[in-house]
């Protein structure tokens, strides 16, 4: 197999309940390519899908591991999303790479929205660059 020959093509988290998640995933502003209801569904992230799969067990806090890149200003998407009643594990954190800040969809799934700072990222890596010797 060639180097690069494979790249990460779905996500698929569990949900107890697949409609509330389809509801909650729309409300993100993610494009929904189908729904099968109680089946399936899935959404179109641009370069990843998002497959959305009913489960009967139970999960809560489920940290997975995915981050879901955004492109406008994260406090104020924070804010709006936090008045159309998206639950976020914590309030959004500043770092020198970036603003992140974890949400909890409505199957217990945990994963992060991220605003990268790449500008402040170059700053950051000049001004510690000689500390590491």
């Amino acid at each position: 197999m060639e180097h690069g020959s494979m790249k990460l093509g779905m996500v698929i988290f569990m949900q107890s309940d697949l409609a509330k998640a389809v509801e909650f995933y729309q409300k993100l502003g993610l494009k929904l390519n189908f729904h099968l209801p109680n089946r399936w569904a899935e959404f179109d992230l641009g370069c990843v899908k998002l497959g959305l799969c009913p489960t009967d067990q139970s999960q809560d806090n489920v940290r997975t591991g995915v981050v879901f890149e955004v492109m406008e200003d994260l406090i104020t998407l924070h804010a709006k999303l936090k008045e159309l009643g998206v639950l976020f594990v914590n309030e959004p954190i500043t770092a020198p790479h970036g603003v992140m800040v974890g949400v909890k969809d409505t199957g217990g799934n945990v994963f992060d929205l991220y605003q990268p700072t790449p500008e402040k990222m170059k700053e950051f890596v000049e001004a510690n660059k000689d500390k590491e010797q």
